[in-house]
């Protein structure tokens, strides 16, 4: 009898064991006061044709008691668009952007992640000078978008996560409401999407620079402009600027001088 109390005895500490080591299951992991949080701090950058944008952000565990384990972050350049045109980035599109100059989709593996950690990433995306970049007036914007899974320690349920670029545009519109008195997102529909969340959406541009040399041009006009204003106010009014008067007598007399010579060397 007392092998079998000692038997039993040491049944429920296991069982007790196990079920202190199994994960508690986290009301609604994609909720909004979660998802929201995951990524943050995004840096973007406008760079010319040939050069690495780098985007950079903040990869947050925002579940203050749970460890996220099995993390799948995919990062993809989806769309591009001018002020005139947009065209998705697909496989027909040329000469794309490139992540880490490979691809325009990548897909990172994290092992795990304690709460509250945050871990910085850095995503370069190398462009080439065939690479779409709009005009000099109408930058171009290339769009990003974002996807990422993962399990609590101990907990084989799987979070999704997903941004704008992952729904079309009926499944976003039927998503999405900004009708009065309405829920903004359809959180029902968006489950049976296979969907437990929204992260946001990011983007980068490329853009050549104006020449200078309009500048330039414009700058030596008005100057041009300038002087001959000065000039011709100097002379119509004698008396008023002497010193000026001076000059601008003597620069004419060269310039009636210049004339001659060039007259006379036609001549010959």
């Amino acid at each position: 009898m007392k092998v079998w109390l000692a038997i039993a005895s040491l049944l429920m500490c296991a069982m007790l064991l196990n079920a202190g080591s199994v994960s508690a299951e986290v009301s609604d992991a994609g909720g909004p006061q979660y998802a929201n949080k995951i990524l943050g701090a995004f840096e973007t950058a406008v760079v010319e044709p040939g050069q690495t944008a780098r985007v950079m952000f903040n990869l947050t565990n925002p579940y203050p008691d749970e460890v996220m384990v099995n993390i799948l972050l995919t990062i993809g350049i989806y769309m591009y668009a001018t002020q005139e045109k947009s065209q998705p980035v697909s496989d027909g599109f040329s000469h794309p952007p490139l992540i880490e100059g490979t691809s325009t989709e990548r897909t990172m593996v994290i092992v795990q992640m304690e709460p509250s950690k945050v871990r910085p990433i850095a995503v370069p995306i190398l462009t080439s000078k065939d690479t779409p970049h709009g005009s000099y007036f109408s930058q171009s914007t290339y769009f990003i978008r974002f996807m990422i899974s993962f399990n609590f320690e101990n907990n084989d349920t799987l979070v999704v996560l997903k941004s704008r670029g992952y729904f079309s545009d009926d499944e976003w519109n039927t998503l999405v409401s900004w009708e009065s008195g309405e829920d903004i997102v359809n959180r029902t529909y968006l489950k049976s999407l296979g969907v437990d969340g929204l992260l946001p959406d990011t983007s980068f541009g490329i853009k050549i620079p104006i020449p200078r040399w309009p500048l330039g041009v414009i700058v030596v006009a008005g100057a041009g402009l300038c002087f001959l204003g000065l000039y011709y106010y100097v002379l119509d009014n004698p008396g008023k600027h002497p010193s000026l008067e001076k000059r601008f007598y003597y620069l004419r007399g060269k310039l009636s001088e210049f004339r001659s010579q060039a007259k006379h060397r036609r001549g010959k």
